[in-house]
């Protein structure tokens, strides 16, 4: 019964939590319009069809190439659902290779609206008619729960896929209780961009990659001296108060803390989350960085964008806004390292549908997407930071206006976005926004708002045991 009301709730459940999960919206930097709004180039054409002659000739890699199955004569069609307008472009490239290379499939596309996506996702799926393969993001646990996905372990075995291949925050959560149940799409990563112009007109020192958390401090502190002395209206610094992954929480693993400790329960009592916590609200104290009804009023890329903060956490989900923008003198560096230097990282990944009546064909074109030839296809359509590590340097030079090595530089320290008991997610997301907005707007102190966040989320967990 609770499996039959938990999968009843979700279409409310994850519109509520959309705006706070990272990677959701997919790309829509200028640079991949660009390049997706027509043919690829011919280099690129003839590199990626020498790269498809290459994957059929051979299976070095285990899930380069599907298993040859016996043909019947008949074409089958598998559905393939995804939310992105830009990137669908691109995987239509990658579906007519695919058809190219498996001429008894015919893969048909379905997109679907980001703002619509889960809904309508719920709907088909409660109906068991969801597409055959889909995009999926880090809710992985609620719909392995509720029976949607589909293991993959028993394909994967099979067929030797090679998780070594991938990042492994990816990796890590795509499965659910030890299961396999999604293949790496791609991932976001996060670095701190900085408006090189304004460091040059304020006359301070642009920081390099190695700095730490005091460093970060202290350069907005003497930018505020040196603005202050100019006369005008610009913020050091920038931060997506609002927003889980946006910033806040890639602090608190920057300090040392967790989101859910290793006995399961909340890691937001800690003496280091609430340090990360505390840190922030220094920032906004000293008017460091906008506070957190001003970021909620317009965007903390907004800030940044109009040249009114001279530096921003940026996750790679945000940096089509400022490709986009065409900001004069963008350079990215790593976060500062407080304790360490990671942070969470956002997911995307591809799912099979339990009730499909073509698994094998689904799974073939799941591999082809999972492939080299179609990571880099990906990196270098600049879409999506790719799964595949091999793949992610196209993804960084893929911009026109800065270059993205820090965002791949960063995924050495990504970790896996922690999956929440399914039972209790919705509740948790709930506590967490609710929590974090009251402690950022100053109605409850820093310490006793983390640590009644974490017992009300702890009660959450214990009541659905």
């Amino acid at each position: 019964m609770r499996k039959m009301k938990k999968f009843a709730a979700l279409g409310l459940a994850l519109t509520m939590i959309a705006t706070m999960l990272t990677g959701c919206g997919g790309s829509d930097k200028s640079g991949a319009s660009n390049s997706t709004s027509g043919e690829a180039s011919a280099e690129d054409s003839q590199a990626a069809q020498g790269e498809s002659e290459e994957n059929v000739e051979s299976e070095a890699d285990g899930e380069e190439s599907a298993p040859a199955q016996a043909s019947s004569g008949e074409q089958v069609t598998i559905t393939y659902s995804l939310w992105d307008e830009i990137q669908s472009v691109v995987y239509q490239e990658l579906i007519d290779n695919f058809e190219a290379q498996n001429p008894d499939i015919h893969v048909e596309m379905q997109l679907t609206p980001w703002d619509q996506y889960w809904t309508k996702f719920d709907a088909a799926a409660g109906a068991n008619q969801a597409a055959d393969v889909f995009f999926m993001n880090v809710w992985v646990p609620k719909y392995a729960e509720a029976g949607i996905l589909e293991p993959l372990d028993s394909y994967m075995e099979r067929d030797g896929f090679d998780f070594s291949l991938y990042t492994e925050s990816i990796v890590n959560t795509g499965t659910y209780n030890g299961v396999h149940y999604t293949v790496p799409k791609g991932t976001d990563s996060m670095a701190v961009a900085v408006n090189t112009t304004l460091f040059e007109k304020y006359g301070v020192t642009v920081p390099t990659s190695d700095w730490t958390w005091d460093d970060m401090v202290a350069v907005c502190r003497e930018l505020k001296e040196k603005i202050a002395a100019a006369g005008d209206s610009v913020y050091p610094m920038a931060f997506m108060l609002n927003s889980t992954n946006g910033s806040w929480q890639p602090v608190v693993y920057q300090f040392g803390g967790k989101v859910f400790n290793d006995d399961g329960t909340s890691g937001y009592d800690s003496a280091e989350s609430i340090e990360a916590i505390q840190s922030l609200v220094d920032l906004i104290d000293e008017e460091l960085i906008p506070d957190y009804q001003m970021v909620s009023d317009t965007s903390a890329e907004e800030f940044f964008i109009s040249g009114q903060a001279c530096m921003l956490y940026l996750p790679t989900f945000s940096s089509q806004k400022v490709e986009q923008a065409k900001v004069e003198g963008v350079e990215l560096i790593k976060l500062p390292k407080a304790k360490t230097q990671e942070f969470i990282a956002g997911s995307m990944h591809y799912g099979m549908n339990s009730a499909s009546e073509h698994k094998e064909e689904a799974w073939r074109f799941m591999q082809y997407l999972a492939s080299e030839e179609a990571n880099d296809i990906v990196g270098q359509r600049g879409i999506d930071l790719p799964a595949r590590i091999s793949s992610q340097s196209y993804y960084a030079s893929s911009f026109e206006q800065f270059d993205g090595t820090a965002f791949v530089e960063g995924l050495v320290d990504a970790k896996a976005y922690p999956n929440a008991p399914a039972y209790a997610e919705d509740a948790i997301n709930s506590i967490t926004n609710d929590s974090i907005m009251a402690i950022f707007t100053k109605q409850i102190g820093v310490q006793e708002g983390m640590e009644k966040m974490a017992a009300d989320i702890n009660a959450e967990i214990e009541s659905g045991k």
